[in-house]
């Protein structure tokens, strides 16, 4: 039995040592060293829309109204 305890107790040492040996060999990032992006920006004519096969729609305001166009075309 206290043969049994010991190889259990070795067993268990060797595999702290090699889970613990395993942490050191990783490289950890540096957070100081993080580049920032730079924030978005929204063109200034944004807001201007190009006359296209979305024209018909502007005197639509309803949602269900352009998407019933979308899917089953003009009526």
């Amino acid at each position: 039995m206290v043969l049994k305890n010991k190889i259990i107790t070795t067993i268990a040492g060797i595999a702290v040592l090699a889970c613990l040996s395993a942490c050191s060999s990783k490289s950890v990032p540096d957070e100081f060293m993080v580049l920032k992006k730079a924030p978005l920006a929204l063109p200034p004519d944004f807001h201007i829309t190009p006359d296209g096969p979305d024209s018909d729609l502007d005197e639509v305001v309803d949602p269900q109204e352009i998407a019933r166009r979308a899917l089953f075309g003009e009526n």
